[in-house]
C-alpha cells in the first residue's frame, strides 16, 4: 500500500469509527496484535481496543466529533493534527452529565503495515476536557502582584 493509501485508511477510521460510531470494519483494518500507546490508558491489544475507545467517547459525548486539520505520511507512519469537540450529555465514569461542551486539539500517529493499523500513539488531552466540562478546576497561577517578597 502507498503512503496515500495509509493516510486514507486513517481518515476512514476517524470519520467512520470515531465520528459515526461505526466499528464494523475493525477486523479488516486493525491487526490482531494492534497496540495503543497512550499515557495512563490500559487498553487490551487487538482491534477491540479501538472499539472500546469509540464506546468510551461516544457514551460520554454522543456528539463527539474529531476534525482532521492536517495529515502527513511517511512510509508506514501517518500523523494528523486534529481538533475534537463534544458535549458531556452521557455518564463519564462516575461523573453524571454536565451538559458542558469541550474543544481540544492534539496530534496522533499511527503505523500501518500491509493495510492494517498495527500501532497508534494517542495524545488525548483529558485534563483539558475535564476542565472544560467542569469536572476539574484549572490550576492556579502565581499570586497577584508576582512572587512573594522576603
Amino acid at each position: 500500500m502507498s503512503t496515500q493509501d495509509n493516510m486514507d485508511l486513517v481518515r476512514m477510521i476517524t470519520e467512520k469509527g470515531l465520528n459515526n460510531g461505526d466499528v464494523s470494519f475493525l477486523d479488516d483494518v486493525f491487526s490482531p496484535d494492534y497496540v495503543v500507546h497512550a499515557r495512563d490508558l490500559n487498553l487490551p491489544a487487538g482491534p477491540h481496543a479501538f472499539a472500546k475507545a469509540v464506546e468510551f467517547w461516544r457514551q460520554s459525548f454522543p456528539d463527539f466529533h474529531c476534525t482532521i486539520e492536517h495529515m502527513i505520511g511517511e512510509g508506514e507512519y501517518v500523523a494528523h493534527r486534529f481538533s475534537t469537540t463534544g458535549t458531556h450529555t452521557g455518564q463519564l465514569g462516575q461523573m453524571p452529565p454536565t451538559g458542558r461542551k469541550f474543544h481540544v486539539s492534539g496530534v496522533d500517529m499511527h503505523r500501518v503495515v500491509d493495510g492494517k493499523v498495527v500501532e497508534s500513539w494517542i495524545s488525548d488531552d483529558m485534563p483539558r476536557i475535564l476542565i472544560e466540562i467542569g469536572a476539574l478546576a484549572p490550576a492556579g497561577g502565581p499570586p497577584a502582584g508576582g512572587p512573594p517578597k522576603h
